[in-house]
Formats: structure tokens, sequence, C-alpha cells
């Protein structure tokens, strides 16, 4: 008691020398005492705590940080961090590493004769201005990079040499569904059932860059009168069968198979052949599509940001001088750019750019081709001509946006050419204008028919009354112009399910689409056609035009629509009138109950005077996955009032519907599922529908681990599918550590993939399964192991190290931790600083159920 207060005694003193050492001008860093941890009465060993005697320095080990590439981030990485020949800790960068970060090392001279594997002693020396900053509290790895040393490359581009083909593996989404219809026995027919199967399954094959798939659709129809054996009808069909690869130096791929030619220039033509066509996925995303380029001049280190409609478009700094932003992300089709220069004395100028564009139209030195040959493959009649094909296609932007286009068809008695032009008007939208001709000769005649067809297309949003022109096109065909479609189906019979006038030959068609935002009143909408044909006095009309709002909640919407086929008197106009409207039930309460249920309304009315009406409840339950709906019908004449009951579930492994209807003359049950299914190297996994290219996550041991959004979970062997993934993009996979199993931690929890069209890449996450110890660690007397003493676990991976700084009381967490093995620790270099500890914990004390972390004590015992 008289020792611990006279140790007391000495801390006023023992301050004010640490004041006074570290004040004075000799002493090259902080030094702290490792004889202060004794001063509650322990007997404390020499502990060595250099590593931790600098303030503001890292402790040199293995680190997985964030890293953030001139506040760009670029994902988790991996790192060592070590002395340099200056004593500073710094994370080990070689310049392979640098240059796949975006760092010009290809061209900076000082960079010259550095092997690419071995780390950067100082990158400040090599890049003058750069700095390097690392937040260990927050695990965060700073780079600052001039941006005369950075890689000329554009927004959101990526090295080819990052983009991964992939796992060899086999895919397939598959969509079933079925249902059954009984119907009452009615005045002159008896009862009768239908039973219906459908099932659709789409299938590939991947192996290194080739990409094979197929579709496969089954049906099965049975329909039973009363007393009558059921007649049964069933069809299975393959389609849309190719093999396709990308042709990365191109900037292309190539096809082979059953496919559509593009519908930029000519209409999509279905065929079985060959397609060679550039792609626009392997673009950077800020160089797709059309965008303007935008000029400039600016009086000092500025901030320049774009603007569309309110959302923020592009920003960077740009030097003094004239500047020029020839990467800008595309934009939508219609809305005036905002150009905005923030000067560094706080000035402020903008300028607005009067913006519009259409689909065909590319930004400037932008190339898109397609080389087709082939067969013609399907239409809308039960066989064609089946002609053979060669069909060349392209776009090349020009400057002063805009943008030419032509292609070329040809075929046996067949040819076709077009040319045409799109452009940017300014405060007047944009217009695109083409010309098509064709020569024909028909089967069973001997002349030729020569043809033209013209067409129009313009788009124009006004900002300033929330007009907007959405697309309006207009197309005139001659007489004696055929279309490749026209020139394979003349003379052959239509399919089943086609509208009547599929084979007429058309004439003129006008599409029209506007939209009217009116702020906070919601928005209203007008879209019309009218087609008419060759041959016939037919004219197609079809008009409709709505209203949609919403107001604390409450969404409503009202719509009208007319479709008449003048000329032809055995089919009436048909003109409806609809109404619905939905209120959110937690207006009424704040009960959780509420939440996510609404009560909804609709109501139809046509030109004969019937009227259906619908009412009833729906919402969504189990964190939106689990939806559903009750709703009551009723109509007046010789409608009958129905009850429908709707509900629907969608997991992680895919997604499950049911419904069943019923009124007093029929009932029907029809029940749907879907998902996907890889089959990849480390086992078969199921998955939600899958889209082009995807990722298999791999975290053995981590069952039930929420992935990305949380929408997806890992199966019991630890394994996901991400089913959407960006084609030659940065796509971040991430695993929810708060997810994770208690015996399971991750080192890891999010990696960057690259994949290439079509690829499934693997996320391989190192996980560490095992149990979770906060172990106290005495040497001999009890006396505990002394504070930041470092301990490993022997026998481990040595891409697996696992590792802890001792606390308090000899105290170290610990997880992944086997249930017998051992652990070496050491707090100095000498033999009497280091010691082994056997642990087992078979018989240690088990956690509670909050709290999975087991409690033992193990004495540590020199080597």
């Amino acid at each position: 008691m008289t020792t611990r207060h006279t140790d007391l005694t000495l801390l006023p003193v023992l301050a004010g020398a640490t004041l006074l050492v570290s004040g004075s001008p000799a002493v090259a860093q902080d030094y702290f005492d490792p004889g202060l941890l004794s001063l509650g009465g322990t007997n404390a060993a020499a502990v060595d705590l250099s590593a931790f005697g600098t303030s503001g320095k890292t402790p040199p080990g293995t680190y997985t940080v964030s890293l953030f590439i001139n506040q760009i981030d670029q994902g988790q990485h991996t790192l060592v961090f070590e002395a340099n020949a200056h004593g500073d800790i710094q994370p080990q960068l070689t310049s392979d590493f640098l240059h796949k970060l975006g760092v010009n090392t290809q061209v900076l001279p000082t960079f010259a004769g550095l092997a690419p594997e071995n780390p950067v002693d100082d990158l400040a020396a090599l890049i003058p201005e750069a700095k390097i900053q690392f937040d260990l509290a927050q695990l965060r790895l700073d780079i600052s990079i001039p941006q005369v040393a950075m890689q000329p490359n554009a927004q959101g581009s990526v090295d080819p040499a990052l983009w991964e083909h992939g796992v060899p593996a086999l895919l397939f989404n598959y969509n079933l569904n079925g249902g059954r219809n009984w119907q009452s026995e009615q005045q002159g027919m008896g009862s009768n059932t239908q039973t219906n199967l459908f099932a659709n399954v789409q299938g590939g094959a991947n192996w290194q860059a080739w990409r094979l798939r197929s579709n496969m659709t089954y049906s099965r129809n049975t329909n039973s009168q009363s007393n009558v054996a059921g007649q049964t009808t069933q069809s299975t069909q393959f389609s849309s069968t190719y093999l396709q690869r990308d042709i990365q130096p191109w900037r292309s791929e190539i096809l082979l198979g059953e496919n559509n030619t593009e519908s930029d220039v000519f209409d999509s033509i279905p065929f079985r052949g060959v397609k060679l066509n550039s792609s626009d996925d392997m673009l950077p995303t800020s160089l797709r599509g059309f965008a303007p380029i935008i000029s400039g001049i600016a009086q000092t280190n500025a901030r320049v940001t774009v603007s569309q409609n309110g959302n923020i478009v592009y920003q960077t700094y740009v030097a003094p001088g004239p500047f020029r932003i020839n990467d800008l992300f595309q934009t939508g089709q219609a809305g005036d750019l905002l150009l905005t220069i923030h000067e560094a004395d706080g000035t402020v100028r903008t300028q607005t750019l009067a913006f519009s564009s259409l689909p065909v139209m590319r930004r400037q030195g932008s190339l898109k081709y397609e080389v087709t040959a082939g067969r013609y493959n399907g239409g809308i009649t039960v066989d064609s001509q089946q002609a053979e094909f060669v069909l060349g296609t392209a776009i090349y932007g020009l400057p002063h946006d805009i943008t030419l286009y032509g292609g070329t068809l040809l075929a046996k008695d067949y040819t076709s050419v077009v040319a045409g032009s799109g452009f940017s008007l300014g405060n007047f939208g944009a217009l695109s204008a083409d010309i098509t001709a064709s020569n024909t000769k028909l089967h069973g005649q001997d002349d030729h028919q020569q043809g033209y067809s013209y067409r129009l297309r313009y788009a124009k949003s006004m900002l300033s009354t929330g007009t907007a022109v959405d697309l309006t096109a207009y197309r005139y065909s001659t007489r004696n112009y055929y279309s490749f479609s026209d020139f394979n189906n003349q003379g052959f019979q239509l399919s089943d399910g086609q509208v009547p006038w599929a084979l007429e030959r058309q004439r003129s068609n006008l599409q029209v689409r506007l939209s009217q935002q009116l702020d906070s009143w919601g928005s209203l909408y007008l879209s019309a056609s009218r087609n008419d044909f060759w041959g016939n006095d037919k004219v197609l009309n079809t008009v409709s035009a709505g209203y949609n709002g919403s107001y604390r909640g409450v969404s409503y919407g009202l719509a009208y629509s007319i479709d008449r086929l003048n000329g032809d008197g055995s089919w009436p106009e048909n003109r409806q009138l609809s109404l619905n409207m939905q209120v959110p039930l937690n207006l009424f309460g704040s009960s959780p109950a509420l939440r996510n249920t609404y009560a909804s309304y609709q109501m139809t009315h046509d030109n004969h005077g019937q009227v259906q009406q619908q009412a009833g409840i729906n919402g969504s339950a189990l964190d939106n996955r689990l939806s559903y709906s009750v709703m009551q019908g009723w109509s007046n004449g010789q409608g009958n009032n129905s009850s429908t009951l709707n509900t629907g579930y969608q997991g992680s492994k895919g997604s499950a519907s049911m419904g069943y209807s019923y009124d007093n003359q029929n009932r029907s049950l029809n029940m749907s599922g879907n998902g996907g299914i890889v089959v990849h190297p480390e086992g078969v996994t199921f998955s939600q529908m899958l889209g082009n290219s995807v990722a298999v996550v791999s975290a053995p041991g981590a069952k039930g681990t929420s992935v990305m959004n949380g929408d997806i979970r890992t199966d019991s062997r630890g394994y996901a599918v991400v089913p959407y993934l960006s084609s030659y993009q940065l796509n971040s996979v991430g695993l929810n550590p708060a997810t994770l199993p208690d015996d399971v931690d991750v080192t890891q929890s999010s990696l960057n993939v690259y994949p290439t069209k079509g690829a499934v890449v693997m996320a391989n996450f190192a996980t560490q399964v095992g149990y979770q110890v906060l172990m106290t660690l005495q040497l001999a007397g009890n006396t505990p192991v002394p504070f930041g003493a470092l301990v490993a676990v022997e026998n481990t991976a040595a891409n697996k190290p696992n590792t802890g700084i001792v606390g308090e009381a000899g105290q170290v967490y610990l997880s992944g931790l086997p249930e017998q093995g051992k652990l070496k620790v050491t707090w100095g270099k000498e033999a009497n600083q280091q010691c082994q500890a056997s642990f087992n914990l078979k018989n240690a004390s088990a956690p509670s159920a909050n709290n999975p972390i087991h409690m033992l004590t193990v004495a540590c015992q020199g080597q």
C-alpha cells in the first residue's frame, strides 16, 4: 500500500520531465517510458514500443485499406507498410500497381529503369507535389497525384488489362408458369377445364472469351370438356442460338448464329449468319453516345461544373486559360446544359448551352459500325424467302455536333442504300433526316421496282416551360419501295397471332410523343401515331393522353386512349378512359403494420358503356421481399363481379408468385417461378434471374451473409451470385460484415471486378473461420504479458496472417481461431522478450446468446 502511494507521488515529477524532454529541440521523436505502464502496481517487462513512439506514425504491417486516387474511390486493397530509406512507414507501391491506378509511369522519365515489381521508395521524389496520407483509424489511404502525371484517360475509363474473361461456366435462366381455369356449365354449353404450362430456359456456356447462348421454350395446353376426353397440344422450340466473343483491340465483337441486326440505320433484320460490330460497352462511360464539346476560358484555377435539368453531370478543375471538355457523360436526349465557372477569387460565371440529341447521334470522332452476312431468318409469316444478304452500316460523329450515317444491303434480286445526317440545332432542338432507296425484283416478275423512303426525326426540350418533344418521327415511302422484310414475306401466309394489316406495305407513318411538367402539380403526356398503307384505304390511328400526379404520398393518374381503323367497317373504334389512385395507409397511423401498405382503386370506362372497377389492398413485407394484393372487382351490364388474390416472393435464389381469381362463372389458379443457375469450377449456385455479366461470390463458411444491397445472401456453403454487373467497367462487390456468422471474419469486405461481356467472374473473399476469443496472456507468477506486445497465431497461411496487439491486463482479441493451437508473443528482439502460449477452447467459457466472444486465460512461457 505504501509502495503504491510512493509511486503515485512520482506522477507530477514524471509528467514534468516528459514535458521538458519533449520540448527540447535535441530530441528527434517523442519517447514513452514503458515503466509508466507499471504504475498500477504490476511488474512490467521491458517493452519495445519504438513502432508507436512517433506521434502520427503508422506501425509497420499489412493493412486492407480503402484506396483513393485524387479523391476517386479505387476500392479496397491489401498493402504492406514498411519503413523506407528515410525511416518513414509508407505503403509499398510498385510502378506496375501505380500504372493500374492511372499514373502515367510508362511516360514519366523518373520511372525509367525502375523494375515494375519493386516498391517505390519515395513517391514525392519521382512525382513532384505527390502526397500520400494514411488514416489508420479509418483504414483509408489517400494518394494525391498532379493531373499532369496521370494517364490521359476519359472519365470512367478502365485499363483493358484489368478486363476479366472469367471462369468456365454454364448459365441458365429459367421461367416456369402454369395455370388452370375452371368454367362453369352455361346455357348451351357444358363446363370445361383449361390447363396450360409454359417453360422458358435461356442457357449458355462460357470458355475463356467465347460465349455460347441459346433459348428454349416449351408449351403444353389441355382443353377438357365435360364428359369428353381432353385435347392436348404441345410444342418445343429452340431459337437465338449463337456463339459470340469480343475483339478487344478493335473494341468490337463477333457473333456466329441466330441474332438480329442493329436498328440504328436499317430496320432490325432477323438473320442466321455472322455479324461483326463495334461495341460501345468497351468505351469509357464518358465517351458513349452523344454529348457536345464544351469550351470556355478560366481566369484562375477554377472549378467547372456542368448541370442539366438541375442535376450535376460533370465537374472538374482547370488551369487558367482556355479549356475544352470532350468527355462529358452521355446526358438525356433533351435538356439545356448549364456551364458554371467558379473562379478561385469567388467569381462565378454561368453560360447556358442549348442541347438536344437523337438516338442516332454520336460525339465528334466516334465511329459505330456493323457488318453482317447471312440468311433472313424468321419474320411474321409462316415461311419466307430466306434470302441471303450482306449488310454494312456506319455512323460517324463530325465537328459542330453533326453526325453522318449510312449503309448498304445487298441480296439476290434486292438492293437497298441509305444515307442521312443528324445534327443539333441549338435552341431549336435536334433533327435527323435520311433517305433509303430500294431496288426490288419480286418473285414471278421480270421488272425491277425502284422506290424511296424518306424519314425525319426531331426532339426538343424547353426548360422554361417544362415542355419536351421527346420524339417526333415521320416516314413516307413511295409505292414501289420495299423494305427487306417486305421482300422476304411477300406472298407467304401470315403467322397466327399477328395483326391483320401486318403484311400491308406501309405508305406513311407519323409518331409524336410530348410531355409537359407541371412542377409540383404532376405531369401530362401525349402520344399519337398514324399509319396508312399502299393498295387499300386503311388508316390506323392511335392516341393516348394522360395526367399523373401525387399529393402527400397519394398518387393518382388519369388516362384516355383511342385506337381506330378507318376503311374497314368490321373493326369499330375503341375508346377507353381509366382512372387509378393509390393511398398509403400510414397516412392514418404510425403502426408498423401500415408501413408499405396501400389502398388502391382502378376504374375503366369504354365507348360501349361498360364500366369496370376494382378496389383493394396491396403492399409488401419482409424487407419488400414479399408482395401481396387483394382486390374486389365489379362491373355493370353483362360483366361479372370478381375477386382476386395475388402474392409473390423475391428471394436471393429466385422468385415465385401465385394468384387466384373467382367469379360466378369462372375460377382460375396460376403459379410461376423464375431464377438463375450458375455452374462454376467451385460448384453449383442458385440465383435470381441473371443479367449479361455476373459475379460468383466465394466466402467459404460465411452462410447467410448479406451481399451488396441486402437482397442477396450466401448459401450454406458461403456462395452467392451477383446477377447484374456492368461489362468492361469497375464493379464493387461487397459483403456486409454485420451479417457474418459469429465464427467468421473477413480480412477484406469489398472486391473490385472488371468483367467482359457475358463473363462469370469469381469474387473470392478470404474468410477466417473459427472462434472469437478475448484471451488473457500471463507470464510466470501470473504477471500479464506487457502492453503493446504482438501476438501471431502459428501455422497460418502466409496470405492469411492472424495477428493482434495486447492491451491492458494482458488481454488480446483474436478471431478465426481453431479449437486448439499455439500463439507466438513478442514485445522485443531479445529472447526474454518472447514467449509461446498453447490454447484449447474445448473447455472455454461458452458465450452468451448475444455475445459470441469466448473468454480464456492461458500461460505464456519462454522459448
